[in-house]
C-alpha cells in the first residue's frame, strides 16, 4: 500500500514511518501543507494519514482541497491528530474523511489495526 504520512512532528514521523515500512508499506512523508498538496497532486496513494495542524495550510483545508479536486483518486483520507474535539471529527466527516484516529489514544500497533479496518471499508 502506498501511504502519504502528512505530519510535522519528527518523532511521530519516525515512529509511524518505521512501523508502516515494517508492514511492507511504501511511505512518503510531507511536513507542511504546501508539500502535502504537491505530493497528492503528483502521487498515487492508497492512504493519506493527515494531521490537522500544519504551518501554511491547516488540515481541514487540505482535506477540503484533496476531496474537491479529487487528488489521488480512490485514496482513503484518515485524519491523524491529537485534536479530538467532536466538532473536528464532525467537520472531517462532512468534508469526506474516511476515518479519524486520535494519536494520543492509540498505540502505534492499535493505529495499524485501525488503518486495516478503515482500508477494508
Amino acid at each position: 500500500m502506498n501511504i502519504l504520512l502528512a505530519e510535522d512532528d519528527r518523532m511521530i514521523i519516525d515512529i509511524y514511518q518505521k512501523k508502516l515500512e515494517i508492514e511492507k508499506h511504501s511511505v512518503e512523508v510531507a511536513t507542511g501543507g504546501k508539500e502535502v498538496l504537491k505530493k497528492v497532486r503528483g502521487g498515487k496513494f492508497d492512504l493519506i494519514l493527515l494531521d490537522l495542524v500544519f504551518p501554511e495550510i491547516g488540515g481541514m483545508e487540505l482535506l477540503r482541497q484533496i476531496k474537491k479536486e479529487n487528488y489521488s483518486p480512490g485514496a482513503k483520507v484518515v485524519i491523524f491528530s491529537n485534536l479530538n474535539e467532536e466538532e473536528n471529527q464532525e467537520e472531517a466527516v462532512r468534508l469526506g474523511a474516511d476515518g479519524f484516529i486520535h494519536k494520543s489514544q492509540f498505540t502505534p500497533e492499535e493505529t495499524l489495526e485501525e488503518i486495516k479496518k478503515i482500508m477494508k471499508q
